[in-house]
């Protein structure tokens, strides 16, 4: 039965990985409701993202404003009474934030998937997610509300590539959030040689503090690099137009996947099966159960949901060998 609800508030403050999966569930919320009206709080870069959404009312909030960010918020809110506020954020900050604004129902996650006591901050729990990955935790905020779990869809407007670059390229996105995500500049370099010898076009993506790395990766090679010259829209239409993408677990490879462009993904810190690109699973190499049954000393189905590999050189720890391989099955897609 469909609900009266008029007002969504969404707090998802960070990462860019998250907000993709988020945008998925806020899309089917639009569909169920219509008529709503949808206000998002997110972090500055992630608002970008967000921004590419319709009809969505985006507030930014910036962490580096602590307290003080948080009080302009309920300022700003003072006169809006949401008729729901769908806690999507496992973090004290994000609780803390979530009591400055106006809500009838708060809904966080099963008791089974409260971190950080987001239990406190709510007087709702969701139902038990339908899946594993953190996208199914997403949605099970969404049921509570009447809102059936589908296949996913990703609304957003694609921007119009600002770049002139070569037909069939390959975005190559090698840096994650933090250098441990990220694999060798060796390995990233065969990748790069194998795509050239198959006559692929090769485009570097990255963050300004990416230009090290990827020029590292460029040394030789024709290709285009674009480490430090894209904003999120730019990302968001060059990750649009490539043939497929590989990265590391990272905000790129779930920016893929939103776009419907396949995505190779590179894990070792943590669960692909959990934080993986969503549609792309069955392309990811991962070392992660090994590393992390022999960091815990137990089996995987016995380890947390959320549990990370420690090890700071894990990703080195990837095979080579598969990792090219499923670099020539990507090759071989229509």
């Amino acid at each position: 039965m469909k609900q009266n609800i008029q007002r969504i508030a969404v707090v998802r403050l960070s990462a860019l990985g998250d907000v993709c999966h988020a945008i998925a569930v806020v899309t089917a919320i639009q569909k169920r409701y219509p008529e709503a009206q949808i206000t998002w709080i997110t972090g500055p870069l992630e608002a970008q993202l967000v921004s590419l959404m319709n009809n969505i009312d985006v507030r930014v909030y910036d962490k580096k404003s602590g307290i003080k960010g948080m009080l302009a918020l309920r300022q700003a809110l003072s006169s809006v009474s949401f008729d729901v506020l769908l806690h999507m954020q496992w973090s004290s900050r994000a609780s803390l934030l979530t009591r400055m604004l106006k809500a009838k129902r708060r809904i966080g996650f099963a008791r089974s998937l409260s971190r950080e006591k987001q239990h406190w901050f709510v007087n709702e729990l969701a139902p038990e997610p339908e899946g594993f990955h953190v996208l199914d935790a997403f949605w099970s905020l969404a049921t509570a509300i009447g809102v059936k779990q589908t296949e996913p869809d990703w609304a957003i407007n694609i921007p119009i590539l600002p770049f002139d670059l070569p037909k069939g390229y390959v975005v190559l996105n090698p840096a994650g959030s933090k250098p441990s995500k990220n694999w060798s500049v060796v390995g990233y370099r065969k990748i790069v040689s194998l795509l050239r010898n198959a006559g692929r076009s090769v485009v570097l993506t990255g963050s300004p503090a990416d230009r090290a790395l990827c020029d590292a990766i460029a040394e030789g090679f024709e290709l285009v690099n674009l480490a430090g010259k894209t904003s999120i829209a730019d990302l968001v239409a060059v990750i649009n137009g490539a043939a497929f993408v590989i990265s590391p677990d990272t905000g790129p490879a779930h920016i893929a996947t939103m776009v419907k462009t396949p995505v190779m993904a590179l894990f070792a810190l943590s669960n692909p099966e959990r934080t993986g690109p969503y549609n792309d699973l069955h392309h990811v190499v991962s070392a992660y159960r090994e590393l992390v049954e022999r960091e815990q000393g137990k089996p995987l189905a016995q380890i947390p949901w959320a549990t990370t590999v420690h090890a700071k050189d894990a990703m080195l720890s990837l095979d080579e060998t598969a990792v090219l391989a499923k670099v020539q099955e990507m090759l071989r897609l229509p």
